[in-house]
């Protein structure tokens, strides 16, 4: 017999092999088929089928006027699970590693990785982490967690993270932090912008996510798009500016032993805003305890969506207050515009006058004698006030001014929240006479700081109102756009506002002494206003304002300082008219605004060389 040779007998070796393993094959097959885990097998076809996902773009970038940035993108990831790659080792593993890589609980991250996921037809989850005992926040790391992840995931002796997946997950910071915080408003871990800027301009910034198909067999995986980024914004704050508003505004906060406090300051030639400081402050780098502090959860902010609480959050916006006496320039300019009085006009102030049944007395409860209308607003006179509107204007004249001014109605300032205040006029259902007499001095009327920045503005500039913008340019794939400035209307002529500016320059020069800076003659009004309640006026608190603008001879600027229930005096004489000094002092050099016998000079020349 003749034996057989190696080589055949390892042929059928190999026949032998293959056909079992065909046979194996068709058996699975079979099994995976009718089997008893039919129905896990097929959720597992179920999950490898594509998924559609949303690519979102890179968010657009925000520059204060001069190019230093505000607002930028740092890369962060989520932290991701394939629930079908997990293992019962790499459950253990990912917690343990990820409980002391970022000092998170062991427990809370492994009940996140044993429960039955793919029962509810999830099949990629995001792992979560507990935020203030309520919310649960996606858990994001940054470059430096992601590289360590990145190298237990390629070493084969690390510790097992099958499963775990690191998606990009860009975030928003802000190197200027709590500076101008307020106008930026946030982005939150979902990538939505909520308040000031990022609010208003969110859609904007945030570009047009692309939608892809997303494969689980790894031969059939394709190249992500890359959307275009959202646009870019460069705003109208200076933000040297905004530091120098900041540090005066919380010194006199401290000094004034108050609550809060606002400045804004503008172009009324342009509307743009050049600084708007607030306190207390907002860090949008870490908005959290904020909103905490407001009672506002992240999950209820998330619903506010387009109805967002602005009062809470921006104030120069969305906070409405009475305004008091700085009211009193556009009652002023009403009359004299309308041609009931000039300045020279003289009113016997007999210390009281009583308008729809109401006696409306001075801030002092004193008798000014004769005053001309100049002498009324140096002296801040609530019944001489009282008596334009009521006995020389009438309430159809006097509102219509108001309306003109835009009391009542937004700006339209590219800021989210903005509130319109609240004006009763006579076809108001609540309306009485009495209004009429104490709307003239500030009282029983509300607008927020914006509006009455515009509105008196108008004063400042010939007249015309321009309308408050933050955005000075808008960078976009095709190229920059400038928005031109705005009118909102001319409430006035240019020769009333000529008048009333020489009227406010006189009373800075008087009765406000403590608002004048050397060397520049400007305009303005003090503002003492009560705080209303539902019980009547508080006996306590005000709220100290002053608004004015300079150079007289042509405003470049309006400054607007509001000290919210200072206890260190509650006039506004005393409290915000120092702060104004202390910020056009400062203000006119960073905007090189020369002394006003330097211009006069500058004026001469030209005329001889002419």
């Amino acid at each position: 017999m003749i034996s057989e040779s190696l080589p055949f007998r390892r042929v059928r070796i190999l026949l032998i092999v293959m056909t079992a393993a065909v046979l194996a094959m068709v058996v699975q097959l079979i099994r995976v088929q009718f089997g008893t885990y039919a129905p896990v097998f097929a959720m597992w076809v179920e999950a490898a089928q594509d998924t559609e996902d949303e690519v979102s773009p890179d968010r657009g970038l925000i520059y204060d006027r001069d190019g230093d940035l505000l607002a930028t993108n740092v890369p962060m990831y989520y932290l991701e699970i394939e629930v079908f790659q997990l293992t019962p080792a790499s459950r253990k593993q990912i917690a343990a590693v990820l409980s002391q890589a970022l000092i998170l609980p062991y427990e809370d991250l492994y009940r996140q990785l044993t429960i039955d996921w793919g029962s509810v037809g999830q099949y990629r989850i995001r792992l979560t982490r507990e935020v203030a005992g309520e919310d649960r926040w996606p858990i994001t790391v940054d470059q430096v967690a992601a590289d360590m992840l990145r190298a237990f995931l390629l070493d084969p002796e690390a510790p097992d993270l099958s499963g775990l997946k690191l998606v990009p997950a860009p975030k928003r910071e802000y190197p200027a932090s709590y500076l101008a915080g307020h106008v930026m408003g946030f982005v939150n871990q979902e990538g939505k912008g909520y308040f000031g800027v990022e609010g208003f301009y969110d859609d904007w910034l945030a570009g047009k996510p692309v939608t892809i198909e997303r494969g689980y067999i790894p031969l059939e995986a394709r190249l992500e798009p890359d959307p275009p980024a959202g646009v870019n914004l460069v705003l109208t704050i200076d933000l040297d500016i905004q530091q120098m508003l900041e540090e005066i505004l919380r010194e006199a906060i401290e000094n004034a032993s108050a609550e809060s406090g606002q400045i804004l300051v503008m172009d009324p030639r342009t509307g743009e805003i050049l600084g708007l400081a607030i306190q207390p402050g907002l860090n949008p780098n870490n908005y959290e305890p904020w909103l905490e502090e407001r009672g506002v959860t992240t999950a209820e902010l998330m619903e506010l969506e387009g109805d967002q609480d602005e009062a809470v959050i921006n104030p120069a916006v969305g906070g409405q207050f009475e305004p008091g006496s700085t009211f009193k320039v556009l009652t002023m300019a009403a009359a004299l515009d309308a041609g009931v009085v000039e300045p020279d006009t003289e009113f016997i102030d007999t210390g009281q006058i009583e308008v729809g049944g109401v006696r409306i007395r001075n801030w002092n409860g004193g008798a000014w004698g004769p005053q001309t209308m100049e002498g009324c607003m140096e002296h801040s006179l609530n019944v001489c006030l009282a008596w334009l509107s009521s006995e020389k204007l009438g309430a159809s004249t006097f509102y219509e001014y108001l309306a003109a001014f835009g009391i009542g109605r937004g700006t339209g300032i590219d800021v989210a929240g903005e509130v319109a205040g609240q004006l009763r006029t006579p076809r108001h259902p609540e309306w009485t006479e009495a209004d009429l007499g104490t709307n003239a001095f500030g009282q029983g009327v509300s607008v927020t700081p914006v509006q009455l920045l515009a509105s008196v503005g108008a004063v400042a500039n010939d007249g015309i109102m321009m309308q408050p913008h933050i955005v000075r340019a808008v960078v976009g794939p095709e190229g920059a756009y400038w928005p031109k400035p705005t009118v909102l209307g001319r409430p006035i002529s240019k020769e009333t506002a000529d008048e009333l500016n020489e009227m406010l320059a006189e009373s800075i020069a008087g009765e406000t002494h403590l608002a004048s800076v050397n060397g520049y003659r400007l305009a303005g009004k003090t503002g003492t206003a009560q705080i209303p309640t539902e019980k009547g006026y508080d006996e306590r608190w005000t709220i100290a304002s002053f608004i004015g603008w300079g150079p007289v001879y042509d405003p470049q600027f309006i400054v607007l300082v509001r000290i919210d229930k200072p206890e260190s005096s509650p006039w506004g004489s005393v409290v915000a008219a120092p702060v104004f000094r202390d910020v056009v002092e400062r203000l006119v050099t960073m905007l090189e605004i020369p002394p006003d016998h330097i211009y006069e000079q500058l004026v001469a020349e030209e005329s001889e060389q002419s």
